[in-house]
Parts: structure tokens; sequence; C-alpha cells
């Protein structure tokens, strides 16, 4: 009888631990992140390239975190990278984006086009989810060479492998 309610209690104490075991694996992976972020981050993308049409610094402010200070970036290199530095570039829009991004942080590879749209300048948007809201944390004009800042372990699924034409 000891023998029995002994394997009895090694019988739950090992369903335990077994269970504690696949809680922490399952705990251990970073879920997918929602999908509604998707609209979200489009519609941040709309308002920053609505911005820059109409090259106001202030409404570009607005969407930038203040991380993008230690990239020494601001409004006016924004509008300086898309316009050129003599501002005379015809900028219609950013386009054919591609948005890639996990629960805080979002790759957005555009085109910076004018009225032709061709597909000639590439540009990397890297924005982070900072206070319930999705804000500019550095841009590039090559996103080839551009250093992400992520670890390895971070993961960017393409939600949203077809491209689109704003």
């Amino acid at each position: 009888m000891i023998s029995v309610s002994s394997n009895k209690a090694n019988s739950a104490i090992f369903a335990m631990l077994f269970m504690a075991v696949i809680l922490c694996i399952g705990c251990g992976k970073e879920k997918t992140p929602p999908r509604d972020q998707i609209p979200v981050l489009r519609e941040r993308v709309f308002e920053l390239q609505q911005a820059v049409k109409d090259q106001n610094n202030r409404a570009i402010d607005s969407l930038l975190s203040i991380k993008i200070q230690s990239h020494q970036q601001t409004s006016d290199s924004l509008l300086n990278l898309v316009y050129g530095p003599r501002r005379n570039f015809a900028f219609t829009q950013f386009g054919a984006c591609q948005y890639n991004y996990t629960h805080k942080k979002a790759l957005v590879e555009c085109y910076i086009m004018d009225s032709t749209s061709q597909r000639d300048r590439p540009i990397l948007f890297s924005w982070v989810h900072e206070h319930d809201m999705w804000l500019l944390k550095r841009f590039e004009a090559d996103s080839l060479k551009m250093d992400y800042g992520w670890n390895e372990a971070d993961t960017l699924p393409n939600i949203d492998s077809a491209t689109e034409t704003e």
C-alpha cells in the first residue's frame, strides 16, 4: 500500500514537472504579432508621406521617436534625403512598401517616388512601438548598408509580402 501511494505521488510530481516544462517552452517563444498593427503601420507611413509632401517639419516631428536623435536625424534631414539638398525632386509618394514587424519594432521598405513611379530610390524606415504608438526611429536611403541594431534573436516575419503603391 505504501508503494502504491508512493507511485501515485511520483506520478503526480512527474506530471506537474512535465506541465511546467511545457509552459516554460511555450513562454520562451515570441508570439506572432497581432495583424491589427498592419493598418496602423500603413497609416503611419501615409501620415509621414503627407507630411513630407507638404514639407511640414512639425508634422514630421510628431511622428519621430526621441531615439532618432542618437542617429543625428531630424525632419530636415529626412526632407533633404527625399527632396535633395536643393529640394528640387518632385516627390509624390513612398511607394511599393513592404511591412515587417514584431511587437515592438518594424521595418518598412519603400521607394521614394516621383510621378514616374520608378523604383530606383529605396528607403528603409525603422519604427519602434512606444507609448502605444509607432514612431520613426531611423531612416536610411540604402537599405543594404543599414545597421539595424537588432540582434539575431529578433525576428521580423514578413507580414505583407505583397507590394503596394499608394
